[in-house]
């Protein structure tokens, strides 16, 4: 099963083995040279879990790590960005190319749920990817898996997962594991974090397979969003979400219809990721931002937050 992405176009959520060592994920689909990803995965000598031949430990909640030659964007607990430059990738790891690397009952599994959302939901066997330990070919026992669909529009899979007996909702983690990563965030209680997750139906149980499910729009390309943003004030304001989907992609915009004015709300978190639906109300705190002459709230530091306050 093979994708027919441009050769040299990096797409959101594959991953990346640097020259140093190091393994990310992207953030966004690039045409390059310059890539936006996220650290996933770093050389630790200590580590029991080996990739590619060598020791590695997992990112959970660590800050403050730093790799030669790439420029730090975020520095938040499992949210660590870096500017990398195709100079320094030693490998590329396709997520569209991660089935071919399993085998056995988690192949099997995966080739039923390709068929049933082929046949239900009309998604053909190429719009169907793995990220993270799949992509990489080193799955343990107890991982789960992070699948990816190649669509812009997650509404006919939301509808169907939420509806049939094949699927049961549950998280890939614990709720203490959310709380503990996202008490960095000054205006988020445990209360909040709860109503993120409460109905997030992109995680989810298919027969013995634990998958968290994202969705990337191939037609997109974020190039354009590397450029240095020109910040403003600080606002906080309340809006209703005019369109969902916008949370489901890289990065994150999320339309919304404010009092006497619309918003279009910029934000790179996976905290975000599929956690609002059309009608929503929510409260931001973030920065006004010009990027490419167009202006957004930007949320990404430990004071930016968006809440839910209303909506289903």
């Amino acid at each position: 099963m093979r994708n027919a992405f441009p050769k040299n176009t990096l797409m959101c959520l594959d991953m990346v083995t640097l020259r140093s060592g190091e393994i990310l994920s992207l953030c966004g689909n690039f045409n390059g040279p310059w890539y936006r990803a996220r650290l996933t995965f770093y050389p630790h000598p200590k580590s029991t879990r080996i990739i590619q031949r060598k020791p590695y430990q997992k990112v959970s909640f660590e800050t403050g790590y730093m790799i030669l030659g790439c420029t730090k964007l975020l520095d938040l607990p499992g949210e660590q960005h870096f500017l990398v430059h195709q100079s320094q990738i030693d490998r590329v790891h396709r997520a569209s190319r991660a089935f071919e690397g399993l085998s056995g009952d988690n192949l099997e599994q995966c080739q039923i749920l390709i068929k049933t959302l082929d046949e239900i939901c009309g998604l053909g066997e190429d719009q169907h990817g793995l990220t993270g330990s799949g992509a990489l070919h080193n799955i343990l026992p107890t991982s789960d898996f992070d699948w990816i669909i190649y669509s812009h529009n997650p509404t006919p899979v939301e509808a169907y997962v939420i509806s049939s007996e094949k699927f049961e909702r549950e998280l890939t983690f614990p709720m203490t594991y959310a709380y503990t990563k996202y008490a960095v965030f000054n205006g988020l209680a445990r209360t909040d974090i709860d109503a993120l997750f409460k109905d997030r139906w992109k995680y989810f149980r298919f027969r013995d397979l634990r998958i968290s499910v994202s969705f990337v729009d191939p037609s997109m390309r974020v190039d354009n969003f590397l450029n240095t943003p020109v910040l403003g004030d600080r606002v906080l304001l309340e809006g209703v979400v005019t369109d969902g989907v916008g949370c489901y992609h890289m990065p994150r915009i999320i339309p919304l219809n404010g009092v006497g004015k619309n918003y279009q709300v910029l934000t790179w978190l996976f905290l975000y990721n599929g956690a609002f639906r059309t009608g929503d109300v929510v409260q931001v705190a973030g920065k006004t931002c010009v990027i490419n002459r167009k202006e957004y709230i930007l949320v990404e530091s430990a004071e930016d937050y968006i809440r839910k306050v209303g909506g289903r």
